[in-house]
């Protein structure tokens, strides 16, 4: 692959990850307003919507952790490719040295769900504000 082509790969992941950000967001939206309701109701429906705003920030923690791995692997990339004799351009090579990689690393087989800090904080606000809603007395949200 040439360095366009990888910059390229990398750019595609991002426009994907960001549709994916989309859905959260939806899904936020969803939760904030079964909450509202939520909190009227029996505890079946207490639990099922708590359960489902677990479900979406888990979501968005997955979400959230593919951004840093997209990094790595175009710097993964760029490194085989100037191993393999590609000539690469000044960025390219501060950005495969910003990233720490090397020609022949392998990612983790696992992602850090906790390794993009804004997901996590956007994550912990939405959780405390749809599981305070749905379960602490006098804690609306929303406008009367």
């Amino acid at each position: 692959m040439e360095e366009l082509q990888i910059f390229n790969a990398q750019t595609q992941s991002y426009v994907a990850n960001g549709l994916f950000q989309i859905a959260v967001v939806i899904g936020v939206f969803i939760v904030f307003r079964a909450a509202r309701f939520a909190r009227q109701n029996n505890i079946a429906a207490k639990v099922l919507v708590s359960l489902f705003g677990l479900v979406i920030s888990f979501f968005s923690l997955n979400i959230g952790s593919l951004r840093p791995q997209i990094e790595q692997v175009t710097a993964l990339r760029l490194a085989d490719a100037q191993a393999a004799g590609t000539k690469l351009s000044n960025n390219a090579v501060a950005y495969i040295e910003q990233i720490g990689m090397t020609a022949g690393d392998v990612l983790p087989a696992q992602a850090n769900l906790f390794g993009d800090i804004g997901t996590v904080i956007f994550t912990a606000v939405f959780l405390l504000i749809a599981l305070g809603t749905i379960w602490v007395p006098g804690s609306d949200f929303s406008e009367k």
